[in-house]
């Protein structure tokens, strides 16, 4: 697994989504967005924004920060949208 699609994975447990959830949010089926949070099919730049845009990040930080950075950024908006 490489590690956008390792903080994709981190990032919809941290806000508690299951994979439908995501894919219905991006308009495709549970089994295209688990290929694409496995790693086994490329990320679009548009497939990036929309990811970001559900989990209120921007790209940048997205694919640029560490696992832990990214978490770190991401806990403050999971209180907000889970409240």
């Amino acid at each position: 697994m490489n590690a956008i699609a390792t903080k994709l994975r981190k990032l919809r447990e941290l806000y508690g989504y299951p994979q439908e959830y995501v894919a219905y949010q991006m308009g495709i089926s549970q089994a295209a967005y688990s290929k694409k949070e496995n790693g086994k099919t490329e990320l679009s730049l548009t497939v990036l924004e929309q990811l970001a845009s559900l989990y209120q990040i921007s790209m940048l930080d997205l694919i640029a920060l560490s696992l832990p950075d990214l978490l770190i950024l991401a806990i403050p908006k999971t209180i907000r949208a889970n409240s």
